[in-house]
């Protein structure tokens, strides 16, 4: 039960923590496009446009960062309503479409107020940087993080297009980007160029580095032209930090394909060891009968309980069993059922059934056999009898009675195992090496799920967290019945068939009432007690007999007839079966309340490009 409970508490707690870090946010950015138009005096003009796919916000959040690009001039805000874009104003108000401004060291933050309830909704946000483009003496370079690191959450597509004022030689524009190895760049034309990223994540950046012929942007003013040349250290630059991102390239694939080998690798581990500890632990040993379809007798001195458990594939026994056991004591003659007509307090006669003491208990008992007894006649009872009516009320009645019936009840199944013990009906013992090897593993892989996605960058090993914890239970829980035991089932589970098409066997017409008797108490223990009786109507019919008034042992009603024509059969079942399950039910509710330059993939590192502070979120 420790160790069970350890096992229960992990999960709770993974599950727990799993849920926090993984809830879906209220909102998600599935597309930003941004496009920067660079004006022949070297301004820029920038519009972004960002769909929003809310689940519940407010607003949203948005920041330009100008630093080193002059001060920001013509700033634009707009919000979708009705399928078409909106001028925000700009106003302190909270209504819907009013936004705010404040600056910090050039960093402008908007926030601007639109409600959204489960929809999408596209922003846009223009602006002109009126210092966007450097010019040296030998060539002009727009260099900027497009895309900032200040985004508070991922988004699914970036692109960002930047258009030259003229057209120009495609062999003279050299285009480089810097941010997420995932991200390319395409030279379109003589004008545009792109630049493309899928799943942005927080703290990344996009930059561009363009250099293009400064003849393109005549009207700079003069006084912005830096005295010196750029072209080769920027290309020498950009060279570099290509290589070393070329060389990352490289440790990626390889990386990758590591990845690849370590979660086969673990899959097929986890897969081998669950077959292994199957084999050794699980699979049940196989069985010949040699007594074929049918055990024509009882295949063991077992008692129904013993028998009804070994059957059943429990551990302990079922109330079904306890109730075999009390129909037994009294197929024995150590107690006797009776009716009784009972006139109440309005004068109205009802029936009662009575169990009653008839000898007392001696020492061909069974020690659980002795326990129900007493428990029935001289704790339910006044010593020498009990009202079977009165025993599921007792239960009902209050928690200490409740607790005082499962107490007894418990104690019986732990005697009832216990003689089952000794009978060699016991579960193999367990392979150690497949058990070690199963919650080891286990444990590395819960434990190591989540440092291999950070490793490898890869979520699909959150899948060991979830093979983790199965493995873990499956080698602590799994246990197969021992060799003799499983001879022994396949014994009672013949001698339950032989039950059930007895009364179609030819012996049947011959056997006497006792040995019916005898056996339907097993049937009891077994699950068939109804296809028994009716077998025996069956065979009484043909005997001609009064199977309704044959009379067995104390010249008491057989067993078969109070099943099929005496409420106190089904008295006794309810008082015994609902009573240990409702006391069973009673305290266990009480026990709960208490993450060159012509073109190509984004390279690491940065050209040094302004604009990082960037970014945007909702709130």
């Amino acid at each position: 039960m420790k160790r069970l409970r350890k096992i229960y508490l992990i999960i709770a707690v993974f599950f727990t923590v799993f849920s926090v870090i993984f809830s879906a946010p209220s909102y998600r950015i599935d597309s930003l496009d941004i496009t920067a138009k660079i004006q022949e005096d070297g301004s820029v003009v920038i519009e972004e446009i960002a769909l929003y796919n809310a689940s519940e916000i407010n607003g949203v959040l948005y920041n330009i960062d100008a630093k080193g690009y002059g001060k920001l001039q013509s700033l634009e805000v707009f919000y979708e309503k009705n399928g078409e874009f909106v001028s925000a104003v700009n106003d302190r108000g909270t209504a819907s479409g009013m936004y705010t401004v404040s600056v910090s060291d050039e960093l402008y933050k908007i926030k601007l107020y639109s409600p959204m309830r489960n929809e999408k909704r596209y922003f846009g946000f223009r602006y002109v940087l009126p210092r966007g483009v450097t010019v040296y003496e030998d060539i002009a370079q727009f260099n900027r993080k497009m895309v900032g690191r200040g985004w508070q959450n991922s988004i699914r597509d970036v692109s960002v297009k930047v258009i030259l004022p003229k057209e120009a030689d495609k062999d003279k524009i050299h285009a480089f980007g810097h941010g997420p190895l995932t991200g390319n760049i395409e030279i379109l034309n003589g004008r545009e160029i792109f630049f493309t990223l899928k799943n942005y994540r927080p703290g990344e950046f996009v930059e561009t580095n363009i250099l293009f012929p400064k003849e393109i942007v005549s009207k700079i003013n003069p006084s912005y032209v830096k005295k010196t040349k750029g072209y080769d250290s920027i290309m020498a630059m950009e060279g570099k930090l290509a290589e070393e991102s070329n060389r990352e390239r490289d440790r990626a694939v390889r990386g990758m394909i590591l990845g690849r080998v370590v979660f086969s690798g673990g899959v097929a581990w986890w897969l081998f060891l669950m077959v292994f500890i199957y084999l050794k632990n699980g699979k049940k040993y196989k069985v010949i009968n040699p007594y074929g379809e049918y055990f024509r007798e009882l295949p063991d001195d077992y008692t129904p309980a013993v028998a009804g458990t070994l059957v059943s594939r429990k551990m302990y026994p079922a109330p079904t069993h306890l109730f075999a056991t009390v129909m037994d004591l009294v197929r024995k003659d150590y107690l006797e059922m009776e009716e009784i007509n009972e006139v109440n307090s309005k004068g109205k006669s009802i029936k009662k059934t009575i169990l009653k003491k008839v000898r007392e208990v001696t020492s061909e008992l069974k020690d659980y056999e002795k326990l129900v007894f007493k428990w029935y006649i001289n704790e339910l009872g006044d010593g020498e009898k009990v009202v079977l009516e009165d025993v599921e009320k007792y239960v009902s009645k209050n928690l200490t009675n409740a607790k005082k019936f499962n107490a007894n009840f418990e104690k019986w199944k732990t005697l009832v195992y216990t003689d089952m013990l000794s009978k060699g009906l016991k579960q193999d013992k367990r392979n150690k090496l497949a058990v070690t090897f199963g919650v080891i593993t286990g444990i590395l892989l819960f434990i190591g799920g989540m440092v291999l996605i950070v490793i490898f960058q890869d979520p699909k090993f959150m899948l060991f967290n979830f093979l983790g914890i199965p493995l873990i239970v499956f080698s602590a829980a799994v246990n197969r019945p021992s060799k003799e035991k499983e001879e022994a089932y396949s014994r009672w589970k013949a001698f339950k068939k032989f039950l059930v098409d007895y009364s179609n066997l030819e012996e049947a017409k011959l056997a006497s009432i006792h040995l019916w008797e005898h056996y339907f108490v097993y049937a009891i223990a077994l699950g068939v007690a109804e296809k028994v009786a009716a077998g025996y109507k069956k065979i009484a019919a043909l005997r001609g007999e009064d199977d309704v008034n044959l009379r067995v042992g104390r010249n008491r009603m057989s067993l078969m007839n109070t099943y099929l024509y005496s409420r106190a059969f089904r008295t006794m079942e309810s008082s015994t079966v609902k009573a240990a399950a409702r006391s069973m039910s009673e305290v266990a509710k009480s026990t709960r309340s208490s993450s060159s330059g012509s073109g190509g993939g984004f390279s690491r590192g940065s050209s040094g490009g302004g604009g990082g502070r960037g970014g945007g979120g909702a709130f």
